[in-house]
């Protein structure tokens, strides 16, 4: 069976597994703990790909190099591993059944590298068995603020972020299609690998999402707020002056304003879904 099949085969499960749990809450701020998930992962899978620590197969993405592997993690980040920790805290799963989970993910980790489709190098399956029962633990406080009445600013912030932060990613990665439109690279740099474009992505998201929350989760005269979109303008400059951003048709850095222009506005509208009153206090 061709690897996109397995791969395909995740994302449907996921989407089933999404559904499910909203169904069965009837809240949104399921989807908000989903997408919080994704951001904490995602950047420690980017470093793990960096560290060539095993090696996403899917076969879907030919061109260009390493955009399959990158795929495959969004796959894993975005969808299957964020779901299973939707559906633990959605029917308020135990801790021995969520052990069974992490169990079926660690087995399914050591399938696909049997078939061929996902490779080891240092990374071990039991790691991935760990790592998910520190996450599971971890989303489960996430929900549990997220239900509160009253949050924290620390953690309404916090919140901001990793929902943010994931729009923004995603949207970066499937209207970029992994490198095509353009690319982020270390100016004079002879070895531009895919790894380092991804570690240059994540840093310039992460100052994006800094500046994002700051400007809309903060208590602040609308005038200052007006301030970060001249720190997203001048962030976008610097890429493009600097020459570490590499377009690869006929667009300039600041094109990738839209990116969090929509990534807010779906943002807005999600949070309002959610009940979640944490913007533009």
């Amino acid at each position: 069976m061709p690897a996109a099949y397995w791969y395909s085969g995740l994302v449907i499960v996921s989407l089933i597994l999404l559904i499910l749990a909203l169904q069965h809450r009837k809240d949104w701020k399921l989807l908000v703990l989903h997408l919080s998930i994704f951001s904490i992962i995602h950047p420690f899978e980017v470093f793990v790909l960096a560290t060539k620590g095993y090696m996403y197969k899917p076969g879907i993405l030919i061109f260009p190099p390493g955009a399959d592997n990158f795929l495959g993690a969004f796959i894993s980040d975005l969808f299957i591993v964020p779901a299973s920790a939707v559906v633990i805290n959605a029917f308020s799963l135990s801790w021995r059944s969520t052990l069974c989970i992490a169990t079926i993910f660690t087995c399914i980790d050591w399938f696909f590298t049997v078939i061929g489709i996902y490779q080891h190098f240092w990374w071990k399956s039991i790691y991935t068995g760990v790592g998910l029962i520190i996450l599971y633990a971890i989303s489960n406080w996430l929900w549990k603020g997220l239900k509160k009445q009253q949050q924290s600013l620390p953690f309404r912030l916090l919140i901001i972020h990793l929902t943010y932060f994931s729009l923004q990613s995603a949207l970066f990665f499937v209207v970029n299609r992994g490198g095509q439109l353009f690319k982020l690279q270390i100016p004079n740099f002879q070895f531009s690998t895919p790894e380092i474009m991804a570690i240059l992505a994540s840093i310039y998201q992460l100052m994006l999402s800094i500046t994002v929350v700051l400007s809309i989760g903060l208590r602040m005269p609308w005038l200052y707020r007006t301030l970060g979109i001249g720190a997203i303008v001048a962030v976008n400059w610097a890429i493009g002056y600097s020459g570490i951003f590499l377009p690869q048709v006929e667009i300039t850095p600041y094109h990738l304003i839209l990116f969090p222009v929509v990534a807010i506005a779906l943002l807005i509208i999600l949070f309002r879904a959610a009940k979640l009153d944490f913007l533009f206090p």
